[in-house]
């Protein structure tokens, strides 16, 4: 087997629900997630009538894919269905790009880092370094995680832009797409279809042939396809109650000294020198966020469950 590279981390999941209720010494039930940057309920657009067709033929091959599905897709973006890439959620498509560019000996570039971990993984599995020395792939995330900015669309080509949170800044690098840009969107965050596991990239039609032909065969689930042909059916996801949450828990979390960074996304930066130990002492009243490095990532959740993280900070803060 191929070692990995001696700088190989892998990505590094938050702790299960149970976990953490076992370390409060509440119920599962009363826990709460400001981890994942996912919506605190499902979509409306979520029934067993939308997938009981494929639950009906769940036996069988869905031969010749998902032509209704890649005509929606193009569609909502306003491309063809030939710019169109299928992936087990974003990480599918982002680690899919990386074996496509790169091997070993190779590098890939990461903008605006500390980025998404999953950047570095794709890059170390695919047997290549992370570096800016002559890189032969490079990717950034707009708007950022974790710092929520919309940030600048580097220069270099061939450039993945990790659009995950696409729909809560309007700004987009699809035009771009005949210029060697992939665009990597998910249904995980807007769409509220993080479990379902499906993402999709957008290129031009000469590199989406190309990575198709590089991708597994079938990699999205019948039952996947028909959540989100729901979700896309339904027309764009209305994003503005979680805007406004957002700047409401911002002003908050102002209000009790804190400092968030602005954001384009769903979720709030904090940075603070007790960072680490805030996160601890929220985590142990069952109020889970995700550390990073100086700081904590909020998810913004339902008003009643951000004025008891507000509270609970307050708390800590008071310490």
């Amino acid at each position: 087997m191929r070692p990995l590279s001696p700088q190989f981390t892998p990505y590094g999941w938050a702790r299960s629900t149970s976990e953490i209720a076992a370390l409060a010494g509440i119920a599962p039930e009363e826990v709460l997630r400001f981890d994942g940057n996912t919506p605190p309920e499902p979509p409306t657009t979520v029934s067993a009538d939308r997938v009981a067709a494929a639950l009906e033929r769940i036996h069988t091959y869905r031969h010749g894919g998902f032509p209704e599905l890649l005509q929606a897709i193009a569609d909502y973006n306003g491309v063809e269905p030939e710019n169109v890439v299928l992936g087990a959620g974003a990480d599918d498509i982002l680690m899919l790009c990386a074996r496509a560019y790169a091997g070993p000996g190779d590098r890939i570039a990461i903008a605006d880092e500390p980025a998404y971990p999953v950047y570095r993984v794709a890059t170390w599995v695919a047997g290549a370094e992370v570096g800016d020395d002559d890189p032969v792939l490079t990717f950034v995330c707009r708007p950022h995680n974790p710092t929520g900015a919309l940030v600048d669309l580097p220069a270099a080509r061939p450039l993945v832009v990790d659009e995950a949170y696409f729909e809560f800044a309007g700004e987009t690098a699809v035009p771009l797409i005949d210029d060697d840009v992939i665009v990597v969107r998910t249904f995980s965050k807007a769409f509220g279809l993080a479990s379902a596991r499906i993402g999709y990239g957008l290129a031009s039609a000469e590199v989406a042939a190309e990575l198709n032909a590089r991708q597994e065969p079938a990699p999205v689930s019948t039952l996947s396809a028909a959540l989100a042909l729901a979700g896309l059916e339904a027309g764009p996801p209305d994003v503005s109650a979680t805007i406004a949450e957002r700047e409401r828990l911002a002003d908050g979390l102002r209000k009790i000294g804190l400092e968030p960074l602005p954001s384009w996304t769903n979720f709030l930066l904090v940075p603070h020198e007790r960072a680490a130990e805030l996160a601890d002492g929220l985590l142990r009243r069952g109020l889970a966020v995700r550390p990073s490095p100086g700081a904590i990532r909020i998810t913004v959740h339902r008003p009643d469950a951000d004025d008891r993280l507000l509270a609970a900070l307050a708390d800590l803060l008071a310490l």
